[in-house]
Parts: C-alpha cells; sequence; structure tokens
C-alpha cells in the first residue's frame, strides 16, 4: 500500500502575493487576503508621513544640519552671550558696551603729521604708563625731507579696537609684541657709482722734443715722488737750444765790455759810435733772452746770472742741467751728451702706464708714462631723475663697493646741471680720500646718499606695521592690558612711516617710546577688524 503525502508552503505576508488555489478556498481565504491589504496600506501611509516631516523640518531650517539640542527645542548658548562680530563675549564688548571702556577725545586729523588722533601733538593718547615721552627730533622736519607714503584722512578704522576674551586667547591667536624704541636710522638714495682717478691728478707724460731714449728709470706699479726722472731722452734740439744760449751770452758779455771800453773813454769817442755800441748791447741782451727763455721752454731751470760767467764754466753747467748724477749712471758714458733731457714725475704717485724702452725713437706725441695719485679719487654717481630734487652739495656719501669688502665716506662736490638724454640720469660727483690706496680706479659700487640721520629715530619691527590700500597702520596695546579685570585691547593708530632697514621701520608719527605694539600676529588683527568693519552685525545690535 503507497500512501501519498500533500504539503502546503505557508504563505508569504504581504499584500500582492498570489495564492494557489488551496489557498483561496473558502471564507477563511478571503478574510487573511483583507488583512493583508490593511497591513500594506498602513505601511505605505507610514513612509509618506516620515518623508512628509523631512521635508518641513528641511525647509524650516534651510536645510541645514540642526544641532542636537535644537532638535529638542533647546536655544544655543551662543545667541545670548557671545558677540559674534567682535569675537568676544557680549558682557565684555567694548565696542557694543562703550561705558567698559570710554572712548578718548577725538582730535581729528593732524595736518603737519598727516595722521589721525596724532599722538605727538596729543600725548594724552598715549598707551603708556606715567608721563609720555615725545620723539627727540622733529619729525615735522623728518617727514618734510623727501615724499612718503600718506594716510587718508577719510579712513575710519583707527576708530575701531580690537579685542580678545583673554590673554591666553590673545596667545592661541598667536600675537607677539615689543616695545616702539629708539635707535640710529637715516634717509637714503641710492645709486650706482663708479671710482675713478682724479684727472687732475693724472698726468700723461711726453717728451717735449723728438729724440731717443737713453735710459728708462720707472715701470709700471712703480711709486714716483714729484721730481723724480723716470726716463731720459737724448735729443738735438736741446743741446742745439744750450748753444745758442752759450753764445747769446758771450755776445751779451763781449757787447757790455765794448760799450764799457767807449764810455771810458771819455768825449773823445763820436756820440754816434756810442749810441750804436749801446744799441748792440740790447739786441745781444734780447738774444740772450730769447735763448734762454726757449730752454726753459724744454722745462730747464736756467739760472739767471749766467750771462756773467765765463763761457767754459756756462758749457759746462749747461752740459748736464737738471739731470742728477744718481740718474747718469744708468747712462752708457758715450750717450752722456749735452743733448740729454728729462721726463720728470709732476708730483706724488705711481706709474699706472709705461710704453717705453731705450733706444726707442719718439717725438712730443708719444706717450710715454701716465701717472695717477692713488690717495684722491673721484666717485661718479648716477641718479635717477625722480631723486634729483633731493640733491646738495656737502651732502654725505657712503659708497660700498660690489664685492661688499670696501666702504667709504665722501661728500658730493659738484651736481651736473644736465640730465643725461639717453639714461635720464644726473651724475653727481664725490671726492673721496683713498690714503691707504685699497680702492681702485674702476672700481663699481653702490652708494647711499644721506639726506638725514636721526642717532634716536623712533622705531619698531617692520612686521608690526599693517597696510590697507590707502593708510598704514600699528596695533597699541592698551596701557592697562596686564590687569586682570581690565578689557584686553589693541588701539588702532594711523602711522607716518620714515626711514627704514631690513628689521626696522621709522615712526614719523602715530607712536611714542615705551609704547607696546603687536608684532607677529598682527595681520591677524588687520583681517579682525576688517571683518568688523564689513558690518557682519552681531546679535547684541538687534531689537
Amino acid at each position: 500500500m503507497s500512501t501519498t503525502v500533500t504539503t502546503q508552503t505557508p504563505a508569504s505576508p504581504g499584500p500582492n502575493l498570489e495564492m494557489g488555489p488551496a489557498s483561496t478556498a473558502g471564507p477563511a481565504g478571503a478574510s487573511n487576503r483583507r488583512a493583508r491589504w490593511i497591513a500594506g496600506a498602513v505601511w505605505n501611509v507610514l513612509v509618506f508621513g516620515l518623508l512628509a516631516g523631512v521635508l518641513y523640518v528641511g525647509h524650516h531650517t534651510g536645510w541645514k544640519l540642526a544641532k542636537f539640542s535644537e532638535l529638542f527645542g533647546a536655544k544655543p548658548a551662543t545667541d545670548t552671550d557671545w558677540c559674534a562680530e567682535h569675537q568676544v563675549p557680549e558682557a565684555i564688548c567694548v565696542e557694543c558696551n562703550a561705558d567698559l571702556l570710554p572712548r578718548p577725545k577725538e582730535f581729528g586729523f593732524c595736518r603737519v603729521h598727516g595722521v589721525m588722533e596724532c599722538v605727538t601733538c596729543h600725548p594724552v593718547l598715549a598707551q603708556v604708563s606715567g608721563e609720555p615721552r615725545l620723539p627727540a627730533y622733529d619729525t615735522a622736519k623728518a617727514i618734510a625731507t623727501r615724499d612718503r607714503p600718506e594716510n587718508n584722512s577719510r579712513n575710519t578704522l583707527h576708530k575701531m579696537r580690537v579685542q580678545f576674551a583673554s590673554q591666553a586667547s590673545a596667545a592661541k591667536a598667536g600675537i607677539d609684541v615689543d616695545v616702539v624704541s629708539e635707535q640710529p636710522m637715516s634717509d637714503s638714495l641710492q645709486a650706482n657709482g663708479e671710482v675713478v682717478f682724479d684727472p687732475t691728478r693724472v698726468a700723461h707724460l711726453s717728451s717735449r722734443v723728438a729724440g731717443t731714449i737713453a735710459a728708462a728709470f720707472k715701470t709700471v706699479g712703480d711709486d714716483v715722488h714729484a721730481g723724480d726722472i723716470l726716463a731720459l731722452v737724448d735729443s738735438a734740439a736741446v743741446g742745439q737750444a744750450k748753444s745758442q744760449l752759450i753764445q747769446a751770452s758771450v755776445q751779451v758779455q763781449l757787447k757790455r765790455t765794448n760799450l764799457d771800453r767807449l764810455r771810458t773813454a771819455g768825449g773823445g769817442v763820436p756820440g754816434k759810435l756810442l749810441t750804436e755800441a749801446e744799441s748792440a748791447l740790447q739786441e745781444a741782451e734780447i738774444a740772450f733772452l730769447s735763448a734762454r727763455q726757449s730752454l726753459m721752454n724744454l722745462g730747464f731751470d736756467v739760472p739767471d746770472d749766467l750771462e756773467e760767467r765765463d763761457p767754459k764754466a756756462i758749457a759746462a753747467d749747461l752740459r748736464l742741467l737738471g739731470i742728477p748724477r744718481a740718474s747718469l749712471a744708468e747712462v752708457p758714458a758715450g750717450a752722456r751728451t749735452a743733448n740729454l733731457i728729462a721726463v720728470v714725475a709732476p708730483y706724488d704717485g705711481v706709474v699706472v702706464k709705461s710704453d717705453v724702452v731705450a733706444g726707442e725713437v719718439v717725438d712730443a706725441t708719444t706717450l710715454l708714462f701716465t701717472v695717477a695719485d692713488p690717495q684722491l679719487l673721484w666717485l661718479t654717481l648716477n641718479v635717477r631723475q625722480e631723486d634729483v630734487k633731493y640733491l646738495s652739495r656737502d651732502e654725505k656719501v657712503v659708497f660700498h663697493t660690489d664685492d661688499g669688502a670696501q666702504q667709504v665716506v665722501g661728500r658730493i662736490s659738484w651736481i651736473s646741471p644736465t640730465i643725461d638724454e639717453h639714461t635720464r640720469t644726473l651724475q653727481v660727483r664725490v671726492k673721496l680720500e683713498n690714503t691707504d690706496g685699497k680702492l681702485r680706479d674702476g672700481t663699481f659700487g653702490t652708494a647711499r646718499i644721506v639726506l638725514r640721520e636721526e642717532p634716536r629715530a623712533i622705531v619698531v619691527p617692520r612686521e608690526a606695521v599693517q597696510s590697507t590700500s590707502d593708510a598704514h597702520f600699528v596695533f597699541v596695546r592698551d596701557r592697562d592690558y596686564l590687569k586682570d579685570d581690565h578689557p584686553k585691547v589693541f588701539h588702532v593708530r594711523q602711522v607716518r612711516l620714515g626711514a627704514g632697514d631690513e628689521q626696522s621701520v621709522e615712526l614719523l608719527a602715530g607712536a611714542l617710546p615705551g609704547e607696546v605694539v603687536a608684532t607677529k600676529g598682527s595681520g591677524v588683527l588687520l583681517a579682525q577688524l576688517l571683518k568688523s568693519n564689513l558690518g557682519a552685525g552681531c546679535g547684541c545690535h538687534k531689537d
């Protein structure tokens, strides 16, 4: 006997499931279908209700995720005790509660120093304990020294203050401070220049007459003194000039002797003969003077009483006239003639060029030596046209060579009246003393033309100065900043910038010695200042 077992699979829940014929037969199947349909309808209602709630919440929150506390009806604490505009608790905000730190009296724009609320003219504004210390120099005069950046008198950022909730929050923001101090500072112009020998102390030496080099005693690099013989030239013209002088001297002596003899003869001598003798003496004296001058024109120092000496003595004196015996030692014996003429150094210096050797034939146009005085130099500067208005004679100039090895100081001695049409620069001359001889002709470098020097200039670190498009500022710490119960405030000051170097900048107005300014992180203060100035608004100003 075989038995067949039929198994019915249970129906899965859900309104859309198809049932087999066995499951739909009878009243029980119809009841099950209605129950499943009702369950599916309730499920759909719940889903659509949830979506409608999300849409409602998103619409009323601007589709922003709400804080957990807000979902349960709690209000954020920042709405009531935090000033969003000034980034401090509203209860201590000095901008929103003026009574916490009353503003000082306003003085407006200072036309003398070019800043708003000038602390120099109104020291009562200074944020220092005790009596303010004013600048030790005339800052208004310093401002007028040259063109400087100006502040817009309509800029109002100085009316605002930057506040921190505590000293710790200022430190966390990276704010560092420094004290306004005094140090030497100078205003100057930059110009490129070249060092050259003083042209009035450079001699280009040649022989006065054509001839042959008998001996050369100096060469390039040799030091010379005034009167030193550099070379000897053998010239026939020299010997001829000496001979003419000797002959003229002899003629003077003969004519004078003849005239004296006639005068002593008494009245027996015809007057005509006496007159002719006097005329002959005058002609001889003129010839002597002419011959003497010709020799002097060659550079010889001719004795005054030459015409009174014996002719042999005159010839001996003139033979080696102007030639020291020490120099003759280097001249061959056969060349020691009366034709020698010396090339002499006109002043102390050094031979910077020499193109001469013994035996060379030269003439008056041949350059034999160039002697320069290295202790007196000229510095020629090329100053930009726009800086010419600041120049004046005797202004101090500090020159640095391009290699940085040397620094020399001089004074402007000459200012060219003409602007170069090609470079649009003006030449300025400075005389330099080079006693140690280390500065060389042809050296290039950079010069500072000093317009003003202040031994006690008011300075701050460069990073303390912040700028907008129309003004410059520093942030001055309130004098009571370190007191526990006092607002932590930095005051905004317009400043007038002066001289500067790589680390510091001079403040010609806007701060006094002893005040404390923000340095590192002062850019953060400017950013907060500009953000507040945009008028973002805060809850404390709402009705």
